[in-house]
């Protein structure tokens, strides 16, 4: 079972592709970030920077064909400029997960922490020192967009286990 991981985000958006085989451990295939950058000419038109994220989500699609997408639900109380952005790229994900016919299933930030920490309010630095021990790998990945993709992932493996007993 392969899991694609995303923090969507219009100036970097963070992605992660973890495996996880029945009665195995965690592996984590890939990882990175679309990185897009106000363009100099014209900073107000997104398009490009949607495109962006589009042409490199669809590349990590194509190349990796996991089985479920995953990401962070998107809270709605107050609308700001970089809320709305968010959802626009949030809005490329959906649009890819009908594309290539990919379930995407989404979970609440305080579900993706308790299944990852065990504690539904951990801080970014307890996130990061989980994710390095359950991945056992041996540096941990500092960047948050990335950590936080790979906790959604990790978050629909440990809130799905009947599927791996």
């Amino acid at each position: 079972m392969r899991v694609l991981g995303i923090d969507p985000g219009l100036s970097r958006c963070g992605w992660a592709l973890l495996e996880k085989d029945i009665g195995k451990k965690y592996k984590l295939i890939s990882y990175g970030e679309i990185e897009t950058k106000l363009l100099k000419e014209n900073p107000s038109d997104i398009t490009q920077r949607l495109k962006r994220i589009f042409l490199g989500l669809k590349k990590i699609l194509i190349q990796y064909k996991p089985n479920i997408i995953c990401i962070e639900s998107q809270f709605y109380s107050k609308i700001s400029k970089n809320m709305i952005n968010t959802y626009f790229a949030t809005g490329i994900i959906y649009l890819l997960s009908a594309l290539y016919n990919t379930e995407l299933k989404e979970f609440p930030a305080k579900t993706v922490k308790l299944s990852v920490t065990g504690y539904g309010s951990a801080s970014k630095l307890q996130i990061r020192k989980m994710i390095k021990l359950l991945l056992e790998i041996e540096k941990e990945i500092t960047s948050e967009h990335i950590n936080d993709a790979i906790s959604v992932a990790l978050c629909y493996f440990n809130t799905q286990s009947e599927l791996y007993v």
